[in-house]
This record gives structure tokens, C-alpha cells and sequence, in this order.
């Protein structure tokens, strides 16, 4: 993949999952708001998220870093970083909602959208060198390559 690409189809992945999260958001929040009383953002956020993070992780997966890597591995590492962004994200909606004294689905929108995409770039970056990496980096692995060395060391040793 061309070095400037990977970025672009980063951002229209992000763009689509922003338009299913922020959208589900949004019709949740218009269908649900005045049921849910005090916890709207919190549950319209989470459960919007759900859909749109499972939806992001499998484009990012496939089409953008073009992972061959575990699968399984890579979900589990998508989602150690989706469900901390995901609590940060809820916390300062709500929190900005309430500082704001925002009363429409409009204004919490707007605000969700402020939020997420101060998120956007740390998550680009945590998700090239970390989820979608193409080397384990697992302890294990490290170890038995050093455990390698040091046996071919000992071999090339002996051979003198």
C-alpha cells in the first residue's frame, strides 16, 4: 500500500462509523431521550458505539492496515482501546451536556461530534502500531527469539 494511503482509508473508515455512531446516536436520542431521563447520552453513546465500533474494527481489519494477522488478537486489542475511548467519550459528553445545559438531541449531538473527533487522531495512531500491528509482540515470542540468539551464539562459539 502506497505510504499516503493508509491514512485516507483510515479517515473514510472513521467517517463511516461516524456516520452509523453518530446517526444511531442521534435517532436513539430522538427515540428514547425522554424515557431515559438522565442517563440518554450514556445509553444512546454506548449503544450506538456498539454497532459502529464493530463495524469500524472489520474495515480497519481488512481494508485499511490489512491485518493477516489473528483475527481474534486483533479484535481483542481493538476493543482494550475501543471501551477506554468509549468511557472517555460518555463521561465528557455527559459532562459537557451538563455544563452546557443542552436540551435537544441537536446540541448533544454537536457535542458528541466535538468529542469524538478530539479522540480521532490518538486512536489512528494506537491502532497502526498496536492493533492492527503485523509483529506479536508478545513476551513470549520476545523471549524465545532471545532464547534463538543465545543458542546460535553458543553454536558459532563451539565452531571455533
Amino acid at each position: 500500500m502506497k505510504k499516503g494511503k493508509q491514512p485516507v482509508l483510515y479517515a473514510l473508515s472513521s467517517v463511516a462509523s461516524w456516520v452509523v455512531d453518530t446517526g444511531g446516536f442521534y435517532v436513539l436520542h430522538l427515540l428514547l431521550g425522554a424515557a431515559l431521563g438522565a442517563f440518554t447520552e450514556t445509553f444512546c453513546n454506548v449503544a450506538a458505539r456498539i454497532v459502529s465500533s464493530f463495524f469500524n474494527f472489520n474495515v480497519n481489519n481488512s481494508l485499511v492496515f490489512r491485518n493477516s494477522g489473528p483475527y481474534g488478537r486483533a479484535l481483542l486489542r481493538y476493543y482494550c482501546l475501543a471501551v477506554p475511548q468509549l468511557a472517555v467519550s460518555t463521561l465528557l459528553i455527559a459532562l459537557f451536556v451538563h455544563l452546557l445545559k443542552t436540551e435537544t438531541a441537536q446540541q448533544a449531538t454537536v457535542i458528541k461530534v466535538i468529542v469524538d473527533g478530539c479522540l480521532f487522531i490518538a486512536s489512528f495512531f494506537i491502532q497502526k502500531f498496536w492493533v492492527f500491528s503485523q509483529k506479536d509482540s508478545t513476551a513470549s515470542d520476545d523471549l524465545a527469539e532471545n532464547n534463538k540468539g543465545s543458542s546460535d551464539r553458543k553454536e558459532k562459539h563451539h565452531d571455533l
